[in-house]
């Protein structure tokens, strides 16, 4: 990746993808069967791809496409490509959604594009990386990698907001509703309990967020509304899961409910 001034982002992906070396499953012989399941569900695909050396290189279009920030267009050959890990030197993948329905799809085996896009919240650069599921035998494959500005995307604004959200606590006390909409789970019987929290008690349950370089997975998903996000952080190891749902009033973003 080279994102021109924004080296402290490329040295701290540099060194993520160096420890998580340590994480590589060994899926690397020819007798070792993949999951059966792995091409049925892009989740399934992805983690599989993100860990094995056999299946980035078996499940890549080559010469691979790939274009630049200046909209410039190379061609990668397989000789060429290294290991790229995509999820696994984060703690948390995010996935933003437009309404609760579109959360559906990520459950959809009929999905047949998906793009998972590293989002560098400080350069302003997300680098993006499609996938595409084979029409004749349902495989799931890398087609394109590209550079894309925030501007040239419909999530620029939120994108802008959620950094400042995440870094800044006296910014998120002025964009969290009080009272704030809470939803979490009884530990006993798993049963669903809504209730509302204040301004303070957010900042003891809010969950960890990340600050420097969100991982997001599209299935699809399109943002016609432009005064609602839903932010879903998905623990990478532990299988944690949050959901903060933001509204849009005049010119700001709000916070208005967090499940758990």
């Amino acid at each position: 990746m080279d994102f021109g001034d924004a080296e402290a982002d490329t040295l701290q992906c540099d060194t993520l993808e160096q420890n998580a070396d340590t994480l590589l499953l060994d899926l690397e012989t020819i007798d070792t069967p993949l999951p059966e399941t792995v091409d049925e569900l892009f989740n399934d695909f992805l983690f599989s791809f993100d860990q094995s050396n056999r299946l980035q290189r078996t499940r890549i279009q080559f010469p691979l496409r790939v274009i630049d920030a200046d909209g410039n267009v190379h061609y990668l050959q397989q000789n060429e490509w290294q290991h790229h890990f995509l999820l696994l030197h984060q703690d948390f993948c995010t996935v933003l959604w437009n309404s609760r329905r579109q959360m559906e799809l990520a459950q959809d085996t009929s999905v047949c594009e998906a793009r998972v896009d590293q989002i560098y919240l400080h350069s302003r650069q997300i680098e993006s990386f499609v996938f595409q599921r084979d029409s004749i035998n349902g495989l799931w494959m890398l087609t394109e990698q590209c550079q894309v500005p925030f501007e040239h995307t419909d999530l620029a604004s939120f994108l802008d907001f959620y950094r400042e959200f995440a870094t800044d606590s006296l910014f998120q006390r002025h964009h969290v509703a009080d009272p704030l909409s809470y939803i979490t789970s009884d530990e006993e019987d798993y049963e669903r309990i809504r209730g509302n929290i204040n301004t303070e008690q957010w900042f003891e349950f809010q969950p960890d967020m990340p600050k420097d370089v969100l991982v997001h997975i599209a299935y699809g998903q399109t943002y016609s509304n432009r005064q609602r996000m839903l932010l879903q952080l998905r623990g990478i190891s532990d299988g944690l899961q949050a959901l903060l749902v933001f509204q849009r009033d005049r010119n700001s973003w709000r916070l208005t409910e967090l499940e758990n």
